[in-house]
């Protein structure tokens, strides 16, 4: 027996059993908040899940054929014992030249018409004379600045949106190179400085979606979150009632800790770079780099930090007292507060919904 074939032998059990776990494994995964492959939530996503999916059923029959192939050329051409006679050889035979020229050509060519398509579908412009949400999003690090344009509402890292509505980002950045990616409602796309790129998508069912900022952009790249929120188009949760709700100004201090939490906000130097609509305002010429989020209602999202820790009292004491603490190299000042002050601008900033 050849060495060739006692090793396909020993590989044989892996080479058959690699793809059945693989199939197994995909067989029984539960469904996954950002799978974006098997639960796309707009137009964009459905294009884009069509063609993983396609490529992958023709990636694994190619597999297939090649792995086929070899187990009949290991087989079929092994040495036989007692055989030193060189096997036909097949070079300048123009039959095989033809065709593995023209297989791959047509292979490529297979991939190469759907995927232009695709790109342009994914690349039209929508028609401005429909409803559009057009936001202006800037990425800082770590988290996302959000600039409704026809609302005149300035807001940060959650995005709200209407089902069924057109929606039309413009991605920058502030510093570095980020990448927006909502898995289950569109691809990935860079916002990177000095240039503007567009991302449209259609969302198609009502619900929240996470992302992550997709290209490595600092110390706590991996800590720059986002949710999108799709909002019905009528009833209590309308995305025209959150618009509403938003174009309010902050709510009072109705508690003394909340009284004592806004003094805190405004004494020690959180309004240099936060605005809250009826209590302290950045003009927008006045943010950069360097401004924190709109914090107006802050109390009414689910998350602070841009995803990273849930919305609550307590988490937002210890990030306001120590933000280096939960990210890692965070622009936010360390302002040295006692452990009474930042429970108290929690209070406060909670009571902001």
């Amino acid at each position: 027996m050849s060495n060739a074939l006692r090793l396909f032998q020993k590989r044989l059990p892996s080479l058959v059993l690699f793809p059945l776990l693989a199939g197994l494994a995909a067989a029984c995964n539960e469904a996954h908040p950002r799978d974006a492959y098997q639960n796309p939530a707009a137009d964009a996503s459905e294009i884009s899940a069509w063609f993983y999916n396609t490529y992958l059923v023709l990636d694994s029959v190619v597999l297939f054929i090649v792995l086929a192939a070899l187990v009949v050329a290991l087989i079929k051409f092994r040495k036989k014992p007692g055989d030193d006679t060189l096997p036909e050889q097949s070079f300048g035979d123009p039959r095989l030249e033809i065709a593995w020229t023209i297989v791959p050509t047509l292979v490529v060519l297979g991939i190469t018409v759907p995927t232009l398509g695709g790109l342009f579908e994914l690349a039209k412009r929508p028609d401005v004379n429909q409803k559009i949400v057009d936001i202006d999003v800037t990425g800082k690090q770590w988290w996302w600045e959000l600039d409704y344009k026809k609302e005149g509402i300035n807001t940060a890292n959650e995005m709200h949106v209407e089902v069924g509505t057109q929606v039309m980002l413009h991605l920058t950045s502030a510093d570095v190179i980020h990448a927006w990616w909502v898995p289950r409602l569109s691809g990935k796309r860079d916002a990177t400085p000095g240039r503007n790129y567009p991302l449209n998508f259609r969302p198609k069912e009502v619900g929240s979606f996470d992302g992550q900022c997709a290209e490595l952009c600092g110390a706590s790249h991996a800590l720059m979150g986002i949710r999108i929120i799709v909002h019905p188009k009528d009833g209590p949760d309308s995305y025209d009632n959150w618009v509403k709700r938003v174009k309010e100004a902050a709510a009072k201090p109705t508690t003394p800790e909340q009284e004592a939490g806004q003094k805190v906000f405004m004494n020690k130097g959180c309004v240099a770079c936060h605005t809250i609509v009826g209590v302290s305002e950045l003009a927008a010429g006045a943010r950069s780099r360097t401004s924190g989020p709109n914090l107006t209602h802050v109390g009414s999202r689910d998350y602070i930090a841009a995803h990273t820790l849930k919305n609550s009292p307590e988490n937002i004491a210890t990030w306001v007292k120590n933000p280096q603490a939960v990210k890692p190299g965070a622009l936010m000042s360390n302002l040295g507060l006692t452990d009474q002050e930042a429970k108290d601008v929690a209070a406060f900033l909670t009571s902001l919904k």
